[in-house]
């Protein structure tokens, strides 16, 4: 008794700050719980593919099987999941900050290359990134730059050298050498600051240079003279098949916001392009739109749906920030009109080969276009309905 009188009160703080650490890792843990929800969600909800219907037929949905019961998806989870996505269209979708390859579609962020001892097999310390300045180089008057540093323990910038580096076009898993790049640290070509360690790489593609492409340096780091190879990966469309000429329009049209670029075609054919809205006031992103169809050489207007429902539901008035609009033209080997040919069609697929890319890419319009002013009131709050729809809904119902 007179331990507990004596050690009472200390026992008593004790058992409190192991309770209110176990309530703030319980509470941090959940709160990442659902931050992690709550980002599958968005990104499934910005997804112009119906969420539950996955590559394997199988319905779990692109987000894997994130909240998916144990004993699997039910055709209940399916419906529910299904009409919730399907409440806006697949050519109009909402977006936010987390969708951060919509939100920032011109940048490709490279993961830092953590050095490993090759005697021991254990980590260094010492990090390198191998960082190209935008995802792609668009057209032959267009620059790739590629940074390229190493950082200790204490993530202090180490000096480096360039032993060897060469850029690549990969082709159906192999590499074919293309034109060099340039590289120095002397504050030009690129190159921001004098001798600051920050290497920086520019390529400019000929003609042929099309496609992925990736760039291999052996560099040699740090006090210990320790070598490594790094590669930089990116895209390269030396030809220009169309570009958005900066001319631009918008109105309300059965409920939904419209905004109309015009673009100019170089070379005809199927299209994929996009755009993104913002809120013009604090700048949060809205959503995107999708158009997909053929384009004839010369000026061509092009209509981006901004679906009314998203606005209703974001509930933000206008102005908006129409931006970031860019695509590419499809060049695939296969006619989507062969899958209405039956068996001849058929085996038109079968035979079709190609030695090209998959796509050209649109010169993009990365400024801002101002739309009208509008109440969201004077949007439609309807959900998106269509025969598609209501035959997905009918298909999953059967499962019941």
């Amino acid at each position: 008794m007179d331990l507990i009188r004596r050690y009472g009160v200390y026992l008593a703080v004790v058992i409190l700050v192991v309770i209110g650490l176990i309530f703030f890792l319980f509470k941090d843990n959940a709160g990442s719980d659902q931050d992690a929800r709550e980002k599958a969600r968005q990104e499934r909800m910005a997804s112009s593919s119906d969420p539950t219907q996955g590559d394997d037929g199988s319905g779990t949905g692109s987000d894997g099987s994130s909240g998916i019961p144990d004993d699997g998806a039910t055709p209940e989870y399916i419906l529910e999941k299904y009409l919730e996505w399907s409440e806006y269209p697949p050519f109009s979708r909402p977006m936010s900050i987390l969708n951060h390859d919509l939100a920032f579609p011109f940048i490709i962020e490279t993961s830092p290359d953590y050095s490993i001892d090759p005697k021991t097999n254990e980590p260094t310390g010492y990090v390198c990134l191998f960082q190209p300045k935008t995802w792609a180089v668009i057209g032959n008057k267009d620059m790739m730059y590629v940074t390229l540093e190493c950082r200790d323990k204490a993530r202090n910038r180490v000096k480096v050298s360039i032993d060897s580096h060469q850029v690549f076009k990969e082709w159906e898993g192999q590499r074919f050498g293309v034109v060099s790049a340039s590289v120095n640290d002397n504050g030009t070509d690129g190159d921001q600051t004098r001798g600051d360690n920050i290497f920086t790489f520019s390529w400019k593609p000929q003609k042929p240079d099309w496609g992925q492409m990736s760039l291999v340096a052996e560099i040699t780091y740090g006090p210990e003279n320790l070598k490594t190879t790094l590669t930089s990966s990116f895209f390269s469309s030396p030809s220009i098949p169309a570009e958005f000429n900066g001319v631009f329009s918008d109105s309300l049209q059965d409920g939904s916001l419209i905004v109309r670029a015009v673009v100019n075609v170089y070379k005809k054919g199927k299209y994929h392009l996009e755009a993104n809205l913002k809120d013009e006031k604090n700048g949060e992103y809205v959503a995107y739109a999708v158009y997909d169809g053929d384009l004839v050489s010369g000026s061509n207007e092009v209509e981006f749906t901004f679906f009314g429902k998203i606005l209703r539901d974001k509930d933000l008035d206008g102005p908006y920030l129409a931006t970031s609009f860019r695509g590419h033209r499809v060049n695939l080997p296969i006619d989507p009109e062969w899958f209405n040919q039956g068996a001849e069609g058929l085996r038109k697929i079968q035979a079709a080969k190609t030695t090209e890319p998959d796509r050209e890419l649109v010169i993009p319009y990365k400024d801002e276009y101002k739309t009208k002013y509008y109440k969201v009131e004077s949007f439609s709050n309807a959900a998106w309905d269509s025969a598609d729809k209501q035959n997905r809904i009918r298909q999953i119902k059967t499962l019941q």
